[in-house]
C-alpha cells in the first residue's frame, strides 16, 4: 500500500500505491484502518517524525491528510485546496550489499525539486472510480514557525538473503594402502603426492614443476573416473603423519617449501593437442629420456627422447646390482653360468639396451629390468666365478620428466615451465 515517504516542513508525506482503495475514508474504522498502517509504517522503518499532519500522495497528487493526535480528527475541507510543491521521489531500490545506505538515500534526496506553487478553486480531480463521492480531504497547510524536522538519514534496513558459497574445488578418490577409500580436495592431493614423490630439499622450481605434473596426472584419472592409489601403481603418496616421520625436525620447513610450490602453480595442468598428457615420470635418466615407444609400445609425440644432462649429479647414478649364477638360471628360465655369452644387440634412442642375447634367448631391455630388478635398461655386464655384475645408469623406465634432471635444471636457472617444455615437447600449460 505505502511505498515511500518523505518528511518536509514538519509533515509526513506519505506515498501510497495507486492500486489501492482509498473510498469511504472518512468512515470510522476506515480511517483506523489507515491510521494503524501509517503508524506501523513509521515503527517498521524507524521514521523519526515528531509532528503530527500525515500528507497522503498518489503520483505527484495529495489527495488528503491525517492528523495523528490525541482525538484522532481527520480534517474534511475540500475548499482552497493548495498545493505548495509537486513531489516526485524516485522509488527505493533495492540495496545491495556491498553499496552503502547513506549513498542511496543520498542520491535519492540529491533530485532537485521544483518549487511549484498554485491555487485550486475547484474539488480535486476524480482520479478513479474507487476516489470519488466519499473522499472529502483536504490540505493542512504547512506552519512556518514549526522547527524544520530532523530526516532520517538512513533508509530502513531491508533483508538480504546471503547464499551459502558454492565449492568450486575439485576432489578425487583415492584408496589407501589399508583398503581406506577416502575423497580428498585436489590441491591437498597434490601436496601429499609431492611430499612422497620428490625429495623436499630439491629447489623450488623442481617441486613446481613436479607438483605440475602430479595435478595433471590426478586430473586425467579423475576424468575417466579413476580411483587413484597412494602407492606407485599410480602416484605415491602420504599424509602429514606419515611426512612427519619421514621429515622429523625438518617437518615444518619442508611442508611449508611443498605447500607453496603447490599453492603457487595452483590449478596448473598440461595438455597437449587439447588432452591432457601422459603425466609420466621418472626418477634419474642416464643423460637422456627415453621415447616412449620404446618402453610401453605406444608413440605420443612429447614423450620423446630428450638430453637430461644434469642427472649424473645423483650420488646413486651408478649402481651395482650382483646376481648369482643360480638366481639368474632361476629367473630367466635357462642356465646361465660363467660361460655364458651376453649379447647386446642394439640401443634405443635412449642409448638404453634394446634387445639383449642370453643363451640364444632374446630379451629386450625392458623386460630384463624387470626380470633382474635393475634399477635402468641402461647397464652394463661383467662375468665373476659365481655371479654377474650389473652395472646401472640411471634409475627408472626414463620416461617423461628427470627428477634430478629438473633439479638440476632449476639450480641452473630454469623456471619450473623451461622445465616441463623441456622434457614434454610441444605441451600447452594450462590453468583451471
Amino acid at each position: 500500500m505505502i511505498n515511500n515517504y518523505e518528511i518536509k516542513n514538519g509533515i509526513l508525506y506519505i506515498y501510497l500505491d495507486f492500486n489501492n482503495e482509498f473510498g469511504n475514508i472518512n468512515f470510522k474504522d476506515k480511517k483506523e484502518k489507515l491510521e494503524s498502517i501509517i503508524k506501523k509504517f513509521i515503527i517498521d522503518n524507524k521514521i523519526v517524525f515528531t509532528g503530527t499532519t500525515v500528507a497522503l500522495v498518489v503520483g505527484s497528487t495529495i489527495i488528503g491528510n491525517i492528523v495523528l493526535n490525541n482525538d484522532k480528527k481527520v480534517s474534511n475541507n475540500q475548499e482552497n485546496v493548495v498545493i505548495e510543491e509537486k513531489i516526485e521521489i524516485n522509488p527505493i531500490e533495492e540495496e545491495k550489499p556491498e553499496t552503502k545506505k547513506e549513498e542511496i538515500y543520498e542520491e535519492v534526496n540529491q533530485e532537485k525539486k521544483e518549487e511549484v506553487k498554485k491555487e485550486i478553486n475547484t474539488p480535486l480531480k476524480k482520479e478513479n472510480n474507487s476516489i470519488n463521492n466519499n473522499i472529502q480531504s483536504s490540505i493542512v497547510q504547512s506552519n512556518t514557525d514549526t522547527p524544520k524536522e530532523q530526516v532520517n538519514t538512513e533508509l530502513p534496513k531491508e533483508e538480504i538473503k546471503v547464499e551459502e558459497p558454492v565449492d568450486t574445488n575439485i576432489y578425487i578418490k583415492m584408496r589407501r594402502s589399508n583398503g581406506q577409500v577416502l575423497t580428498i580436495e585436489l590441491e591437498e592431493y597434490i601436496i601429499g603426492v609431492v611430499g612422497a614423490e620428490m625429495p623436499a630439499s630439491f629447489h623450488d622450481q623442481a617441486l613446481m614443476a613436479q607438483a605440475v605434473i602430479a595435478r595433471t596426472y590426478a586430473l586425467k584419472a579423475n576424468s575417466k573416473g579413476q580411483t587413484l592409489t597412494d602407492n606407485e601403481s599410480t602416484q605415491s603418496y602420504k599424509d602429514n603423519n606419515q611426512l612427519q616421520s619421514i621429515w622429523g625436525s625438518s617437518y615444518n620447513t619442508y611442508y611449508n617449501k611443498i605447500k607453496n610450490a603447490v599453492s603457487t602453480t595452483k590449478g596448473i595442468y598440461l595438455t597437449y593437442n587439447g588432452s591432457y598428457i601422459e603425466a609420466v615420470y621418472h626418477s634419474t635418466s642416464n643423460g637422456r629420456t627415453e621415447d616412449s615407444s620404446n618402453v610401453w609400445g605406444n608413440y605420443f609425440p612429447y614423450l620423446v627422447s630428450v638430453d637430461s644432462e644434469y642427472d649424473s649429479l645423483n650420488p646413486s647414478f651408478l649402481q651395482d646390482k650382483i646376481i648369482s649364477y643360480e638366481e639368474l638360471s632361476s629367473k630367466l628360465g635357462t642356465e646361465v653360468n660363467i660361460d655364458t655369452d651376453f649379447n647386446i644387440l642394439n640401443k634405443t634412442s635412449g642409448d638404453r639396451v634394446g634387445n639383449i642375447e642370453i643363451n640364444s634367448k632374446t630379451y629386450t631391455g625392458v623386460s630384463l629390468r624387470s626380470l633382474l630388478g635393475l634399477r635402468s635398461a641402461d647397464f652394463d655386464i661383467t662375468k665373476t666365478t659365481d655371479s654377474v655384475i650389473f652395472t646401472t645408469r640411471g634409475y627408472g623406465h626414463g620416461v617423461g620428466m628427470s627428477q634430478y634432471g629438473a633439479n638440476g635444471m632449476a639450480k641452473a636457472g630454469y623456471s619450473y615451465q623451461d622445465i616441463l617444455r623441456h622434457y614434454y615437447r610441444g605441451i600447452s600449460i594450462n590453468n583451471l
